[in-house]
């Protein structure tokens, strides 16, 4: 059975794979939907990429891209007709919060202004609490707080915000700038990061928050990043199919 035609398999999830194992992989499995990371994408080229993409007749749906090549990013995810680019907010060093939040805000003005241009949104994603280093968001109500400041969008990690408290109201009342929603499942132990798992192997309670984003309207994507000790000793192939499986029999039992 093909993937539901609402999940993307993103790059993340065969990290340390090439670009072009990634290609093959995808057509073994049948995905048609993927989303993109920039150092692959580099590392090909962006032309280069471009081609094989429409070679393979892929749908993007997204690009996980570092901050230091947001517009190449951009300019690449409006000639593959992908939705969105999506950063996260970087660290906050010695600044406070509201400080970080307002140099984070002054650094992606242009980048804002281009996706507009462009048609493609910006988001912003917040991350797990130990990944300080890449992010000063770890929560949905923050990211969301961000994003408004800065003019973009979130990407919703339920990896970072599945047990937040009114998650379903927050969700509700930004849902105009829920640019994307990322699925993982992780269990409870061993603690560590990253610790995810396939689809249904850990404790996210994932039928109820994809219903809870369903019931609140969410009609885009939900974009599929595992990445971790269990899918590297499991293989990307295997880890990849079965989250696929398992989330497409969620998304079909709740009429999506």
């Amino acid at each position: 059975m093909p993937p539901h035609p609402r999940i993307s398999v993103n790059e993340l999830c065969s990290l340390f794979q090439s670009f072009d194992d990634d290609l093959a992989m995808w057509r073994t499995l049948g995905v048609r939907q993927v989303g993109l990371i920039s150092p692959k994408l580099e590392q090909v080229g962006w032309d280069a990429a471009h081609r094989r993409v429409d070679e393979a007749g892929l749908r993007v749906s997204t690009l996980a891209v570092e901050e230091r090549v947001v517009s190449e990013s951009l300019r690449f995810a409006a000639s593959v007709g992908a939705d969105s680019v999506y950063i996260t907010s970087g660290g906050v060093g010695a600044l406070p919060w509201d400080e970080a939040a307002a140099a984070f805000c002054a650094r992606v003005a242009p980048h804002a202004a281009l996706a507009g241009e462009l048609g493609v949104r910006l988001a912003v994603e917040p991350t797990h609490r130990f990944r300080a280093d890449l992010s000063f968001v770890f929560c949905a109500r923050d990211a969301f707080e961000l994003a408004r400041a800065a003019g973009i969008g979130v990407v919703l990690d339920l990896y970072s915000c599945w047990n937040e408290r009114e998650l379903e109201p927050l969700v509700r009342k930004n849902l105009d700038a829920l640019t994307l929603v990322q699925i993982c499942d992780f269990s409870l132990e061993p603690h560590g990061t990253p610790n995810r798992s396939v689809i249904g192997d850990g404790d996210i309670p994932l039928e109820r928050l994809f219903g809870m984003l369903l019931d609140a309207g969410y009609a885009g994507v939900f974009d599929l990043e595992i990445l971790g000790p269990r899918i590297q000793q499991e293989g990307y192939s295997s880890s990849i199919a079965r989250s696929l499986e398992r989330a497409s029999e969620i998304l079909e039992r709740l009429g999506a």
